[in-house]
C-alpha cells in the first residue's frame, strides 16, 4: 500500500524564492533517479515574504522512503538548507493516510 507524506517547509523571510529552487531541483532529481516515489508536488503559499512550501509525497513502500532519505540529492538539499540558513523552522514530516474526499475533478 503506498505511503503518503505531507513535508511542510517554512523558509525565513526573504528567503523563499531560493528554497523554491532547491526544491524543484530536488524535485527533478526525484523524478529521474527514484522510481518508488510515484508524487513529489511543490505546492506554495501565495501570500506573505515569507510563505510556507507544502510537499505532497506518496511512496511505493516504506523501502522507497529510506531510498529517498539516502538519495545523494535529498542528503545535498538538507545540507544546503542548512548551510545557507534557509529554514526559519526544521521541516515537519507528518505521515498521512487518504481518510475520504476526492484527489482531483480535473
Amino acid at each position: 500500500m503506498p505511503i503518503d507524506i505531507i513535508a511542510i517547509i517554512s523558509p525565513r523571510a526573504g528567503k523563499a524564492d531560493r528554497v523554491e529552487e532547491l526544491l524543484l531541483t530536488a524535485a527533478k532529481a526525484v523524478k529521474a533517479n527514484e522510481p518508488g516515489t510515484l508524487r513529489y508536488h511543490l505546492q506554495r503559499e501565495t501570500k506573505g515574504d515569507a510563505p510556507v512550501f507544502v510537499m505532497l509525497e506518496t511512496y511505493k513502500d516504506q523501502a522507497s522512503i529510506a531510498a529517498h532519505a539516502k538519495s545523494p540529492d535529498f542528503k545535498a538539499l538538507g545540507k544546503t538548507l542548512k548551510s545557507e540558513d534557509l529554514l526559519a523552522e526544521p521541516m515537519k514530516v507528518i505521515f498521512t493516510k487518504e481518510a475520504g474526499g476526492y484527489a482531483s475533478k480535473l
